[in-house]
């Protein structure tokens, strides 16, 4: 069994308190965001994929409440049916995949339940390299490794779409991406075992990973069709414009699932972790968090205009037309994951808005 943590910070005083979460959108009102016309005919799709995939009815129907088709369909906006229909299975397989390392060997000592997680792991990576065709297929006695759940073989299918679009280096780190994201989720796993609180500095050493944001920055790239120059492809900036894409996706998730991750009983949200570290209260917390959203924002823009300015000096303007569009991209991800913590019913939040756009949420 999971270890009661007797030091869990904050979390204890946290029920029966209000966590107010102020309007966020006005912060991302100038960038790329929208909801592809496409999402009611995806929607059907993902509907259908989720049907055979979880066969429990009560489960299934929260899964399908939830909406991963909205997710899909604000991460592409703009696309054709072909590519938001991938990009919205690759989200089933991600928002599912996790779910049997917080299942796995539940019940028994916390090193057995740790290495049934490594090993779900091991035959996830194996399966999903395989399908990229990254490992393996070019063998001629190469066989598909068995994939150790349904879930997890729906993987299949996202992976030749993706595999028709990338080359051999992107499907390579695309592949990598997607390695560090399983383990990084290895590694939660692990230390919610152990009961230990981490600090701010170990929540991000996994969280950065197991949002899966670097695999979303590779997506957008590969499936837009992107081709940029390498220079700016390693330039620092870019580097950096992904990385407060990951912070902001995490950052908004922390605030808008507090109180389900409370009622799970989850153990390392940002926010007690923010409180514990600093020793601030709620309201000052969600200050803070806040706060690092707006600078993420003002960081990725200015970035995002330097690398603009050389790309149009040195590379010439089709190529800055290129870059415009995945720096619109990356804006995509984040503003995606704001509208859907907004709208989805994925965290229980919905009654709590205010006519201000606010959210007032009874812990």
């Amino acid at each position: 069994m999971v270890p009661q943590n007797p030091d869990s910070g904050h979390t204890p005083a946290l029920r029966g308190q209000r966590l107010h979460i102020p309007d966020l959108r006005p912060a991302f009102a100038a960038w790329k965001q929208g909801v592809n016309p496409l999402y009611g005919r995806v929607r059907l799709a993902v509907d259908a994929r989720l049907e055979g995939l979880i066969p429990d009815a009560r489960v299934l129907a929260k899964v399908k409440a939830a909406d991963i088709a909205l997710f899909a369909a604000g991460w592409f906006p703009d696309a054709p049916y072909h590519i938001l229909e991938t990009a919205a299975f690759y989200c089933v397989w991600l928002f599912l995949w996790d779910d049997a390392i917080d299942g796995a060997g539940a019940g028994a000592e916390a090193e057995a339940e740790g290495l049934l997680a490594e090993e779900y792991c091991r035959q996830s990576v194996a399966f999903v390299e395989y399908h990229l065709g990254i490992v393996g297929r070019r063998e001629a006695d190469a066989s598909e490794p068995p994939a150790p759940t349904a879930v997890c073989a729906s993987f299949a299918e996202v992976g030749g779409r993706v595999a028709g679009y990338a080359g051999p280096e992107d499907r390579g780190v695309l592949g990598q991406h997607l390695r560090e994201y399983m383990e990084a989720c290895v590694t939660e796993h692990r230390w919610r075992l152990s009961g230990r609180v981490p600090s701010v500095e170990e929540f991000y050493s996994w969280r950065l990973r197991t949002s899966s944001v670097d695999v979303m920055l590779d997506l957008s790239r590969i499936l837009n069709g992107l081709s940029l120059p390498v220079e700016i492809l390693e330039s620092k900036e870019l580097a950096d414009m992904g990385l407060k894409v990951n912070k902001l996706l995490i950052l908004i998730n922390e605030v808008f699932s507090l109180k389900k991750e409370l009622k799970d009983g989850a153990f390392g949200n940002l926010i007690p972790i923010t409180m514990r570290s600093l020793g601030v209260d709620l309201d000052d917390a969600v200050q803070k968090i806040t706060q690092d959203i707006y600078d993420c924002i003002t960081d990725f823009d200015h970035n995002a205009a330097r690398l603009q300015e050389r790309a149009a000096r040195e590379n010439g303007h089709e190529a800055a037309d290129r870059l415009n569009k995945l720096i619109e991209a990356y804006q995509a991800i984040a503003a995606t994951v704001l509208n859907f913590s907004v709208q989805s019913p994925r965290y229980g939040l919905l009654k709590d808005r205010q006519e201000d756009g606010s959210f007032v949420v009874l812990l």
